[in-house]
């Protein structure tokens, strides 16, 4: 694997944009192209992104992984800039598209750029939601004082003019890329709202947090976003994330902004109590973090929230802590300070950058991965290493990862991500690291490392028994009962919830690697639903943040049964239950159309996926009946739907396994 040498010479800032006013001039040195580091393996492309020719660098600052083209497995988006030294930079937004192994010691990606028009790269986030509810995600990028939203069109991202508030981070003190920018059903509406936090007022010289409701498509093709009148404090530079922590049914937000020697820096939490109100709760008194990371994390298993703090801190007493890596463990709302490890210095640390919460070895409870710089004996060097949780306590895994050396304006972006998808957590990193024997001198690089911890993590069994209720108009409560898994506990188990309106079931893609996004709940409530026929798809989530099948269901808002013929007539549709049901070897399906015209009778699996058309042809009006030969089905949950005209309507089967064909 190429390296490139950086020797160090001036050049005009206008020439190079936003990057800064020394750049490198390069040489080429070689090293080895991958390692074993404990339980992780590299496997690193070997291609001109991830290794650069001579003279050139591809800078990422932001990265946010995702299945982008719903095909089952994780991709990777990633903004940044491409540097020929001494001759131009550009402005990059690339979509590494998956596309498996390449060997035991590289991974295969297609490089797609996604046109960037006006934008620049600059302190930058990104993060995927669906906006429009039509089951693949949408990516909200924000940069240099900018937001803008790409609609996925399957897998084409097409950039829209949703007229968002510009994101403008102010990140000049080498912290690592946090994530900033957050989709969430805040209002409980069945769409992804956005949270964009640094939003700077070029009139007052002033920052704002922005909550943007989600209204709908616009008529250009993007989306209506309505600033809310949010009690948020002014963030310059923020982690956000959403959990329901009070299991009332809505999400609530930890807002953490990171704002080194300014005393605007807090940890906070805004209690969602609904209509758009919210209460903010400086649950750790006046602690902050100077240089770090906050995050939310179920460490013990008991179902409720704690604390990771890492990094600088400003304690509640007004003093500094040089480095800390603590957790505040939540008992009953108070919020008891431990100590992950004593002697920070004693293991080498220099200072910390980065923490986040995963279960890296597939064993139920959190993990925490630690980022900062070390001093190597030769330079003060960025490192990663893991921390085990058994049974409460952190001992070190023997894991140490590279990581980048946070220095000037450049910290650095890592994704925990299942690359593979054997149901573990694996490591994407990037950002400025020393070149090897170059006496101080730096490079942009990116790291891919395949987890080979021996723990085997099965995915968890998907919850069950779906109800829907209708308490008020345009509301319906969702119920289930729990999935389950074979580490994590029932009580630190999240669910994923997906709603579709008057669509088709979609092909759900594959599980981005983070909790689910109604928590660890087992009931939700929607409200403000417009009349249609919904159908919902719910997953169990894990530890590893491994999620289960899906179960889907359905429910109707209004009067939807009913629809107008072309002459005025009310008509009636119908799609019967199957009988038998449960059933082995055959049902026999029923439906009434009033008019002729074309029909669609699809089944689908429980994860949503199209298997079967019994029916896709124009039918007469009046009752239609086919049987459905089974027998090449497994046992499971399946979908039947009858799309007639503007009529949808979805019945659920069961089939069994009699052990006899």
């Amino acid at each position: 694997m190429k390296r490139t040498l950086h020797t160090l010479m001036a050049a005009a800032e206008p020439a190079f944009g936003k990057i800064p006013a020394f750049i490198f001039l390069l040489l080429t040195i070689s090293f080895g192209a991958s390692a074993q580091t404990g339980s992780f393996t590299e496997v690193t492309p070997q291609d001109t992104l991830f290794i650069t020719p001579p003279e050139e660098d591809f800078w990422v600052i932001t990265t946010a992984p995702a299945d982008y083209d719903s095909d089952g497995d994780v991709d990777i988006a990633m903004l940044g800039y491409y540097v020929i030294y001494n001759e131009s930079v550009d402005y990059r937004l690339m979509l590494l598209r998956n596309d498996g192994s390449a060997g035991p010691s590289s991974w295969a990606f297609t490089h797609v750029e996604v046109p960037m028009g006006e934008l620049t790269t600059g302190n930058a986030d990104m993060a995927w939601g669906d906006a429009d509810g039509d089951g693949d995600l949408d990516l909200a990028v924000g940069t240099d004082g900018a937001t803008v939203i790409y609609r996925n069109d399957a897998g084409s991202m097409v950039m829209t003019d949703s007229g968002l508030p510009g994101y403008w981070e102010d990140n000049s003190q080498a912290d690592f890329d946090l994530r900033s920018l957050t989709w969430a059903d805040f209002d409980n509406d069945g769409d992804s709202d956005l949270l964009v936090p640094s939003v700077f007022d070029f009139s007052t010289f002033s920052y704002r947090t922005s909550l943007m409701r989600n209204d709908g498509p616009n008529a250009t093709g993007g989306f209506i976003f309505t600033e809310t009148d949010s009690v948020f404090t002014s963030t310059a530079h923020a982690q956000s994330a959403w959990a329901d922590f009070d299991n009332d049914q809505d999400l609530d937000l930890l807002l953490v902004n990171i704002a080194p020697l300014t005393g605007e820096g807090f940890i906070r939490r805004y209690r969602n109590d609904g209509n758009g109100i919210f209460t903010g709760e400086d649950i750790l008194g006046t602690l902050s973090v100077e240089h770090g990371e906050a995050q939310w994390g179920d460490y013990d298993g008991d179902g409720d929230l704690d604390v990771l703090v890492a990094g600088n801190i400003r304690e509640t007493d007004g003093s500094f802590t040089h480095m800390a890596l603590r957790i505040y463990r939540n008992d009953n709302e108070n919020y008891i300070p431990e100590e992950v490890i004593a002697d920070l210095p004693g293991e080498g640390w220099f200072d910390l950058t980065a923490a986040t919460w995963a279960d890296y070895d597939s064993d139920g409870d959190m993990d925490i991965l630690l980022a900062g710089n070390y001093n190597s004996g030769t330079n003060i060097e960025g490192r990663a290493r893991i921390y085990t949780n058994i049974g409460g306590t952190f001992t070190d895994s023997g894991n140490e990862l590279p990581a980048p050396r946070s220095s000037g304006d450049r910290g650095g972006t890592f994704s925990w991500l299942d690359i593979d998808g054997e149901g573990d957590l694996d490591y994407f990193i990037a950002g400025q690291y020393f070149v090897p024997d170059g006496n101080g001198l730096v490079e942009a690089q990116m790291h891919l490392y395949r987890n080979e911890a021996p723990g085997q993590n099965e995915p968890p069994q998907a919850p069950s028994g779906l109800e829907v209720t209708t308490p008020a108009e345009n509301t319906a409560l969702l119920r289930w009962l729990p999935g389950s898994d074979d580490h994590t506990p029932g009580s630190a188990l999240t669910y994923h919830l997906e709603l579709f309106r008057n669509n088709i079931p979609v092909d759900l893609p594959a599980r981005t690697p983070e909790p689910g996004n109604i928590s660890a709940v087992t009931e939700w409530l929607l409200t403000g639903l417009e009349t249609g026929t919904y159908q919902w798809a719910l997953r169990t989530v894990d530890a590893a943040y491994s999620g289960s099948q899906a179960s889907m269901g359905e429910f109707s808002i209004g009067d939807i049964t009913a629809v107008q013929t072309p002459d005025g007539q009310k008509a009636g549709y119908r799609l019967n239950q199957n009988y038998p049901n449960p059933f082995s070897k055959q049902t026999v399906i029923s439906y009434e159309i009033p008019v002729t015209g074309p029909v669609r009778l699809s089944v689908f699996s429980s994860e949503g996926r199209e298997i079967l058309v019994p029916v896709n042809e124009n039918r007469q009006k009046g009752t239609h009946e086919i049987i459905l030969d089974a027998r090449d089905l497994p046992a499971g949950i399946f979908y039947v739907r009858l799309q007639a005209g503007a009529h949808a309507q979805t019945k659920r089967m069961i089939r069994i396994n009699d052990g006899k064909q």
